[in-house]
């Protein structure tokens, strides 16, 4: 519980659920973060967000939110806008915070234009018809993904030039926007930033593959280590491009870097998530817990720093 320093959070409602393709894996962090806040004993509650998700949180008298939202309408200024609009102070990103990293492709230009190093990449909308390899500043393979999507969603290796069309077609399903990444080299990592520290660098391996949805997603399939197998040099220049991609975006006090460590090229940050998986094995937690902050005890440091920004 607070030790008496600050705001006190009163009755805490945990969102959860929502309207993207990533609502059943909200609720897996949701209720897990519901779970978290019950066993520090604070009064907290299961909200399952809906289009009337304003007269249920004064139904049932909410005086802090936790969003645990992946998405579209959670991950992009949405909730935040409407929280702020509702008086509800809450824990995770700021309007705008949130609504800038859910572009990918804002989110990558402006890293890039801070001397971030980023991927090659295009974006590509419908507008342009079928996509051709031709057209692409960059040879193949490629990762094919949409612009404000998560969770691995509509995304596609591409090693054929022949399927590339198909792989943006599918993105494009998903988003207006399409974007078309250069493969880098792995291995993939991940950065925890928390109250404006980077965390242990976490390598993702899977055991066969490519990171995708199923492999993140099921058990078994993908191995994790903390800290990530790598030199301490690249240890050092990850955690450095994570923390500072974490503050331009104006989301140090907690999100997580994804990033690829790239080869002889050095690493390039893929993206910045604001509202990571939050299970007591998400990435995020992972690493909190490399450095002695269990699961429960990280969801209450979220949950205290909750404020409203406007």
């Amino acid at each position: 519980m607070s030790n008496g320093t600050e705001r006190a959070p009163g009755r805490v409602g945990v969102l959860m659920g929502g309207l993207s393709t990533e609502r059943p894996v909200s609720f897996k962090s949701g209720k897990a973060v519901l779970a978290a806040l019950l066993s520090k004993g604070y009064d907290a509650v299961a909200i399952d967000v809906g289009r009337d998700v304003d007269k249920v949180l004064r139904a049932e008298r909410i005086d802090t939110a936790f969003p645990v939202l992946h998405g579209k309408w959670g991950e992009d200024g949405s909730i935040q806008g409407l929280l702020e609009c509702l008086g509800i102070p809450y824990a995770g990103p700021s309007v705008f915070g949130a609504a800038l990293t859910m572009d990918k492709e804002v989110t990558l230009r402006l890293l890039e234009g801070q001397g971030i190093p980023v991927p090659k990449g295009l974006v590509w909308t419908k507008e342009r018809g079928r996509c051709d390899a031709s057209a692409l500043p960059m040879e193949g393979p490629w990762i094919v993904k949409p612009v404000r999507e998560g969770s691995s969603f509509g995304v596609t290796r591409v090693t054929d030039p022949a399927k590339l069309a198909d792989a943006v077609e599918e993105a494009l399903a998903l988003d207006e926007r399409a974007l078309v990444e250069e493969l880098l080299d792995g291995p993939e990592l991940t950065v925890g930033v928390l109250e404006g520290r980077a965390l242990p660098v976490v390598e993702i391996a899977p055991k066969d593959g490519w990171f995708d949805f199923e492999r993140k997603y099921t058990e078994g399939m993908t191995e994790y280590h903390v800290p990530a197998r790598i030199s301490a040099e690249l240890t050092a220049r990850v955690q450095e491009i994570s923390l500072r991609a974490a503050v331009l975006t104006r989301c140090a006090t907690s999100c997580r870097v994804d990033v690829m460590a790239g080869g002889p090229r050095g690493p390039r940050v893929l993206e910045v998530n604001t509202i990571p998986g939050m299970t007591g094995t998400s990435l995020l937690p992972m690493a909190a817990n490399a450095v002695g902050i269990d699961f429960p005890s990280l969801c209450e440091r979220l949950l205290l720093a909750a404020r409203l920004r406007n």
